[in-house]
């Protein structure tokens, strides 16, 4: 019985989104005609998502929730050891899910293959809820890999993760909202809760905001990692990449930065740095004359 609550909760709060989601679109869709003035990238967030919008949404939600189960389950087969299933364990189970999700994220804005694959969910320059649904095919199974597998294997029983990963995929969503309808911010929960204030500091290319805010759910991890950055009033987000992204072509959007990657590669000077444009953050030159992130934040406080 208190399994099938579980999946009901789950499954009354994902169809919750998805209405939201769908809510959204029409909201924006109608509001962007009658104003006129619809950013660039929202022919290629809405006028093609809209065509399969249902389809695209499932699978885009579904799948990395369902890989994330799949390889939790087989984390649990193999896993050293069994943190229980006592009350305490939920919150033990909470942060080391939390702390996984903070590598692989941090992983995937710091080694340049990695933000190959996540860099489609950053190209458009607005935000709203396709933006969120909005990833490369590889990155499910990349995510899944620490979400699932890695926090089985330190001991998460099955039934948290599943729990956990439902309430993490939904409230990351949510993180989405375009400020045209949500813009205001949630008082108490912005001491201790991703909110979309924050996520939208994320996906900003602003040089001050890049690099931060990698959790999904609460702060504990950026706050104790030092790359939590609030949203600051007199610092609008400008949204998108450090790159021009054609973001009406699917095909830039998706494998732009990847092309990018295989010109670097061919052009290195011997094998290293070969490999080092592979590792190494995006922004990174054999030459020494970088642009990575960390360059650009340290020429800013100059």
């Amino acid at each position: 019985m208190e399994e099938i609550g579980i999946g009901v909760i789950g499954g009354t709060a994902l169809a919750a989104m998805f209405l939201y989601g769908v809510i959204e679109l029409l909201w924006l869709t109608v509001f962007s005609r009658r104003d006129g003035r619809p950013p660039v990238s929202f022919r290629h967030d809405y006028s093609q998502v809209t065509k399969n919008m249902v389809i695209v949404i499932a699978i885009s939600t579904l799948l990395p929730l369902l890989t994330t189960i799949g390889l939790a389950l087989v984390g649990s087969k193999v896993a050293p050891l069994d943190l229980g299933h006592e009350w305490y364990i939920w919150p033990i189970a909470f942060l080391i899910y939390e702390f996984w999700y903070w590598v692989q994220h941090f992983l995937a804005h710091k080694v340049r293959l990695l933000w190959c694959v996540h860099s489609p969910h950053h190209a458009p320059d607005t935000m709203n809820m396709v933006v969120g649904y909005n990833h490369h095919m590889l990155e499910a199974p990349y995510m899944s890999f620490f979400l699932g597998f890695l926090s089985a294997l330190c001991g998460i029983p099955l039934e948290m993760i599943v729990v956990i990963s439902t309430l993490d995929v939904v409230w990351g969503s949510m993180l989405h909202a375009s400020p045209g309808i949500i813009s205001k911010r949630y008082g108490p929960l912005e001491h201790f809760m991703q909110t979309p204030s924050y996520h939208r500091v994320h996906h900003a290319q602003n040089t001050r905001y890049m690099d931060t805010n990698y959790n999904s759910i609460t702060l504990f991890w950026d706050w104790a990692m030092g790359t939590l950055q609030p949203l600051k009033d007199e610092e609008p987000v400008v949204y998108g990449i450090t790159r021009d992204v054609n973001v009406e072509s699917w095909r830039d959007v998706q494998f732009g930065e990847m092309k990018l990657l295989w010109d670097d590669v061919q052009s290195a000077p011997r094998l290293k740095n070969k490999l080092r444009y592979l590792l190494m953050p995006p922004g990174w030159s054999h030459t020494g004359d970088h642009a990575m992130a960390t360059t650009m934040k340290q020429a800013l406080a100059n």
